[in-house]
């Protein structure tokens, strides 16, 4: 599995409240309308949330906290089916993708990673042990 991820800060011009709102009401609509045709396994958003203990966590590792206002996974079953999808994607189903995230992200402070997935736990064992 190769995940996308999409570290935002939102656009200045939004709270965080209105980005929230915006990412997961507008844009959200927008990627599962479009996800089929893009052959998007799997589309989620993380929203930043603060907490003692995510500081106490942080602390602990003596790391800095990730300054970013949410985190976007767009999943794929691998490279060659990420390409092939964007060989068959209209060209203006993914400008106005691109066009929807100038709305609310910053894109030049926004950060995409790429990654393959190596599940270790739970196992197919250990999750039919917990049944």
């Amino acid at each position: 599995m190769i995940k996308c991820f999409f570290m935002i800060h939102r656009a200045p011009h939004l709270s965080f409240d209105e980005f929230a709102q915006y990412w997961s009401g507008v844009h959200a609509r927008l990627a599962i309308a479009n996800a089929p045709q893009m052959r998007m396994r799997r589309y989620v958003q993380n929203h930043r949330r603060d907490h003692a203990i995510a500081e106490g966590f942080r602390a602990g590792r003596d790391c800095m906290a990730g300054p970013f206002d949410g985190i976007a996974e767009a999943w794929w079953d691998s490279f060659e089916d990420m390409a092939a999808a964007a060989g068959e994607t209209p060209a203006e189903v993914a400008a106005a993708i691109l066009a929807d995230e100038g709305r609310f992200v910053d894109l030049r402070r926004s950060v995409i990673w790429f990654g393959e997935e190596k599940p270790f736990w739970p196992t197919s064992t250990s999750a039919k042990e917990d049944k």
